[in-house]
């Protein structure tokens, strides 16, 4: 395949292959394994994207940071719970369909194969981060699928942000025993969050310290996640440092297990996030 001269294809590790993304736009990298964005920074930008500098890049293993692809369904299989939380995408070798480029950036195009469902995953690097998730059922029997572009954003301390447009929307808490709750106000992160909303809509993440805002859009999401582990869930994280959790708030694009999409034979569904960096 002829790659841009934008990108370059090189291995991080021996059998590891990662894109990487040098446009007068951006600059970036998406790991082939789990089809997995793990840096951009628009031109003129500190890096948007949190990646743990203690992250694991082998087969098999997730990569801590960036935006993990969850899928095909989202947290616990919904009935096996031996199958691996957040679905299989993550942790496999994606193939790589096409790349192109032009004035505005790059775009690259992926795709999973040999599986009950198939997947195709766009990115499309510029000014803007746009990650497009398509699930397909190719079989003669409606299959449900959910999911998430589980998006780490950079911040300076997460003790210091103020995340926007989810007033007045209820959620599901699941830190401790998991409870039915309503959004008062802004939110703001100051102890372990782990909280499923149910939210369409677009959210602002104000980074004071940073002196810049983050915008989350989303299409084909009727659920919005907000996750930060921290102190005692960062510890135990071997692929974190213990002070991470101090550096990013995932806000993701999902769909979470009960409001999964049921796929008709040969039906397709898209699940998309857009990051904006604003001033």
């Amino acid at each position: 395949m002829n790659l841009p001269s934008s990108v370059r294809l090189v291995d991080l590790v021996p059998g590891y292959p990662v894109l990487e993304v040098d446009h007068p736009r951006c600059r970036g990298r998406v790991a082939l394994h789990g089809a997995h964005v793990m840096d951009w920074q628009p031109a003129g930008e500190d890096p948007v994207l949190y990646l743990s500098p203690d992250a694991v890049f082998r087969e098999g293993k997730a990569i801590r940071g960036g935006i993990p692809v969850c899928w095909p369904w989202f947290n616990a299989h919904p009935s096996d719970p031996k199958q691996p939380a957040h679905g299989i995408a993550r942790s496999r070798f994606w193939q790589l369909d096409d790349t192109t480029g032009d004035n505005d950036g790059v775009e690259l195009r992926f795709s999973l194969v040999d599986l009950p469902w198939a997947a195709a995953l766009t990115v499309r690097m510029g000014r803007t981060l746009e990650v497009s998730l398509e699930s397909t059922n190719p079989g003669e029997h409606p299959v449900a699928v959910s999911g998430a572009l589980h998006s780490y954003l950079r911040v300076a301390d997460v003790g210091e942000i103020l995340i926007e447009g989810l007033d007045g929307v209820e959620y599901l808490d699941t830190v401790g025993e998991a409870a039915v709750k309503g959004q008062a106000g802004d939110l703001r992160i100051d102890r372990e969050v782990d909280r499923i909303y149910r939210s369409t809509q677009s959210v602002r993440m104000i980074d004071k310290v940073a002196g810049r805002s983050v915008v989350v859009e989303k299409d084909g999401s009727p659920s919005t996640v907000v996750w930060n582990p921290w102190v005692a869930k960062a510890a135990a994280l071997g692929d974190l440092p213990d002070d991470g959790f101090r550096h990013f708030v995932c806000i993701e694009a999902a769909i979470a297990n009960d409001l999964a999409v049921v796929l008709g034979p040969k039906k397709s569904a898209v699940l998309r996030t857009t990051l904006r960096v604003e001033r």
